[in-house]
This record gives structure tokens, sequence and C-alpha cells, in this order.
């Protein structure tokens, strides 16, 4: 089961920090990074029209800086996990799931951890 664990944390840490680096990153240069080729060639992840909706178009620097603040409380929540907080296992399948519109690669990674978590809740 620690091995499980491990693995989640390790994911969280993986994916948190991409959108702390991209959200830092765009608040530096102006410009999120895309992929180059696919179907999402030149293109931001669909959570630009969740943040549209919401108030917060992606150019905006209130976007950016949420990106930022999603990453650090998801890493938070990693942390308090890590330390056996019951609570942090909803947490962190919560914003696993919300971060499956961040980006086309973020889909499987969130998946993973999401299965993860799972398997790491009934083996408790």
């Amino acid at each position: 089961m620690k091995g499980l664990r491990v693995a989640v944390i390790l994911l969280v840490v993986l994916e948190a920090g991409w959108i702390i680096f991209d959200g830092a990153q765009a608040l530096r240069t102006g410009v999120y990074l895309k992929p180059r080729l696919g179907a999402y060639g030149g293109r931001v992840g669909e959570w630009t029209r969740v943040a549209s909706v919401l108030g917060a178009p992606p150019a905006s620097t209130r976007a950016k800086w949420a990106l930022i603040g999603y990453g650090i409380a998801w890493l938070c929540a990693a942390f308090a996990f890590a330390r056996g907080a019951g609570w942090a296992w909803w947490v962190l399948f919560v914003f696993a799931g919300g971060a499956l519109w961040y980006s086309i690669l973020a889909v499987p990674l969130c998946l993973a951890q999401m299965l993860l978590l799972i398997a790491v809740r009934r083996d408790t």
C-alpha cells in the first residue's frame, strides 16, 4: 500500500508542478505553454472555456494566479495525504478530477491518479 501512496504523490507533484510552472511562465511571458503537434497543436487546454465562463479569461492575470494557486493547493493536499490526513484523499480526488480539463496529457495522468487513490482507499 505504501507504494500506491508514493505513486499518487509522485503524480501530484508532476501534475501540480507543471500547472504551477505553466501559470508562472504565463505570468512572466504573457503566454501559456502549448503543444506544437496533434489535435491541440498551438492551443491551450479546455480549461480556458471553464475559466472564461467563471469570469477569468485565460489571458488575465487572475487566471494565471488561479492556476498557480490550484497547483499549490494540490501540492499541500498531497503533503497532508503523505502525513496521513483522512480528508486529503477526497481533496486529491477532486483536484485530479478538476485537472482533467487542463490538457490532453493531464487526462491519463489524472485518471491514473484517481484509480490509484481508489486502490489506496480499498487497501485501508
